[in-house]
């Protein structure tokens, strides 16, 4: 009888400890990092929402089948909120000794990228092997690789067909370009393969384990927009948020017609720059 308490109360210490360290930092680290640092605190509540979730996912033998999809879902959040704080953080840490411009912003998404690299892991070794995603990592096919020139091709047509007054802005800034490209394109390149690795890999490799592909396109695509919906709710971006849908579905059908990740990534990361250094300036009146 000893031994059966005690066989019982190991799995059930083990729920608690996860579910109080889950409340403890939905509740308590959005304080540290709204104030002095600014960071919004909704989005570290849905980290910690996101981390108790799949705490409980790790925890309880009933939901190992959820495993896959908590580990996609928490990777979103997390790591997103990491970028989000880190260049604030930086600079509250740092003060003056901190990194000048933009040189944070590339800090913080070297952060993200090596975070979702460890949940992407985590995606491949924790829950069982027939749930666990696809990510698609292997090198892609010459043909792919022509398909992805198309695709950054079309991107700077269509970059060149919309009125540059609709995006905000009469045209580039050169010297603003030359200062702050050079720690912007990496920084992109690297959000765009979190991002990549997040909804193309582990969010659509999960669906598609239960879902044809079309669906799981689809439903993946449906949470990078819900996702951008959540970042860019208030701002000047959110009349663009519905593209992000869009662009998703896209970039979906690549990693699937060309069996990896990386040819998603590159046009993702064209993406990216174009809109740091065109769109996104004008919209804010930079």
């Amino acid at each position: 009888m000893v031994d059966a308490g005690r066989a019982l109360w190991r799995p059930t210490a083990l729920q608690l400890g996860v579910a109080t360290l889950g409340l403890g930092a939905a509740l308590l680290v959005p304080i540290a990092f709204s104030d002095p640092n600014g960071v919004d605190p909704y989005l570290v509540r849905l980290s910690g929402t996101s981390l108790l979730m799949l705490g409980a996912g790790l925890a309880l033998a009933g939901l190992a089948r959820a495993r896959a999809m908590l580990i996609a879902l928490a990777s979103v959040a997390t790591t997103y909120t990491l970028l989000s704080a880190g260049p604030r953080v930086i600079q509250g840490v740092f003060g003056g000794a901190a990194p000048s411009g933009v040189a944070p912003i590339f800090w913080a998404s070297l952060a993200q990228a090596l975070l979702t690299i460890a949940f992407a892991v985590a995606a491949r070794r924790l829950p069982a092997v027939a749930d666990r995603p696809r990510l698609r990592l292997a090198l892609p096919s010459a043909r792919a690789w022509l398909l992805t020139a198309a695709g950054i091709g079309i991107l700077v047509l269509v970059g060149l067909a919309i009125p540059a007054t609709l995006l905000g802005r009469e045209g580039l800034a050169p010297v603003a370009l030359a200062r702050d490209l050079p720690w912007l394109a990496p920084a992109c390149a690297l959000q765009a393969f979190a991002q990549e690795a997040q909804f193309r890999g582990m969010l659509l490799g999960t669906l598609e384990r239960t879902l044809s592909p079309g669906w799981a396109n689809l439903a993946q695509a449906a949470v990078f927009g819900l996702a951008h919906l959540a970042i860019a709710y208030g701002g000047p971006e959110a009349p663009f948020v519905p593209v992000t849908f869009v662009f998703g579905l896209a970039i979906g059908w690549v990693a699937q017609r060309t069996g990896s990740l990386w040819p998603a990534t590159i046009l993702h990361a064209a993406a990216d720059i174009a809109l740091t250094s065109t769109v996104l300036p004008g919209l804010y009146g930079l």
